[in-house]
């Protein structure tokens, strides 16, 4: 039975539609939430987060629009409470999806790649999906146009590469060869993503902050303060400078919905409503532009309040199972959620809920190796 959820679980951009919009093949999985599952005291923090979605989108319902997507996160919830029962249940069973699921990217990628290079049909190499517009394309590696941003078994590179950045933490923790992660790292620089690139280049700046002993979340808040302190200023010396046009539209942007967010104050306190993926592409949506970044997805959505309520459950469960996790593990799970966060705001990817089920393996990893040594003791 763990066979079927790791099934399902290894089709990420695959959805069935009913007509209100898709649901993720995966959610095809939780009826297995009744068995096969391991659940710890605090794994009912997730229920909560599944909980706390309803009452809050009913209960705000008369100042917040409701939308659709709120019963998505629901069911998000639910998977991720599954999963990491299914983990910590049969956590070899998990160790063997890490790699295989792993293996299944690397090939789909070299796949996708080498027929694009000879000149083969888009339709090819997007088999593995139907939640893209019909004119989506694989584009080219800026960097290398002979290479394309591959997808892998998800919707874009930038995706694929987060998928990629959190098995690194995965590898991490499960201590595979030192070969396998630097494959993987390969694959994070050949895919394209800049998202990738600024992930690379964070990953030495992290190695050596954790070999100081030092903590990145401080300097990761830091940074974060200081962009939304002086985006006024950033976006008049881009202007002045008349380059980095990319950078400039995506300030200008944030900067804007940071306006409008604190424009009206239950807007502030409570969110204006969630947005679903066809409405950010049509622009059939009040306010100003949203991006795909956390803030702009679900905070901008839920409120300062309702962001707190919804989330500090979540935020308790990561803190106390990363608790045993090495600084340098620490450092880069932090670096890579950021990340993500940035490049991929929805909680509802599958990326968040392998994150987890890393997290969870890593914490039920370190109770057996206590066990252990109390036994030889």
């Amino acid at each position: 039975m763990y066979f079927l959820f790791y099934f399902f679980s290894s089709f990420p951009a695959l959805a069935l539609n009913f007509g209100l919009g898709n649901v993720p093949v995966r959610y095809l999985a939780l009826p297995m939430l009744v068995f096969f599952t391991k659940i710890k005291k605090v794994d009912i923090l997730l229920l909560f987060c599944a909980v706390a979605h309803l009452l809050y989108s009913v209960g705000a319902a008369g100042v917040r629009p409701f939308a659709l997507i709120d019963f998505s996160y629901i069911l998000g919830f639910l998977y991720m409470l599954l999963g990491v029962g299914i983990v910590r249940k049969n956590p070899n069973a998990f160790k063997v999806f890490v790699v295989c699921f792993w293996c299944l990217n690397i090939i789909y990628a070299i796949y996708q790649d080498v027929v694009l290079m000879l000149g083969g049909s888009q339709g090819w190499v997007l088999a593995h999906e139907n939640t893209h517009d019909l004119s989506y394309t694989i584009p080219v590696v800026e960097l290398f146009p002979f290479l394309y941003r591959v997808t892998g078994l998800f919707i874009e590179s930038a995706p694929f590469v987060i998928y990629l950045m959190i098995t690194h933490l995965a590898f991490s923790v499960l201590a595979v060869s030192k070969w396998l992660r630097l494959i993987n790292l390969f694959f994070v620089f050949l895919a394209g993503a800049k998202v990738g690139y600024v992930f690379l280049l964070l990953l030495w700046v992290s190695y050596v902050i954790s070999k100081l002993g030092l903590r990145l979340l401080k300097f990761m808040m830091f940074g974060v303060s200081l962009v939304v302190v002086f985006a006024p200023l950033l976006l008049s010396l881009i202007v002045e400078a008349n380059s980095f046009g990319s950078l400039w539209v995506r300030l200008n942007s944030f900067y804007e919905i940071i306006s409008g967010f604190s424009s009206h104050l239950f807007g502030l306190l409570f969110g204006y409503g969630f947005v679903s993926s066809a409405q950010l592409i049509s622009g059939d949506f009040d306010g100003p532009v949203r991006g795909i970044d956390f803030f702009s997805t679900y905070i901008y959505a839920n409120g300062v309040l309702g962001s707190l309520f919804l989330l500090s459950p979540l935020v308790f469960w990561v803190f106390y199972n990363t608790r045993n996790l090495t600084l340098l593990q620490k450092n880069s799970s932090i670096l890579i959620v950021f990340l993500a966060l940035l490049t991929m705001g929805s909680l509802l990817n599958f990326q968040y809920a392998y994150y987890l089920f890393v997290v969870a393996f890593s914490s039920g990893n370190h109770e057996r190796e206590r066990t252990r040594f109390r036994g030889v003791d």
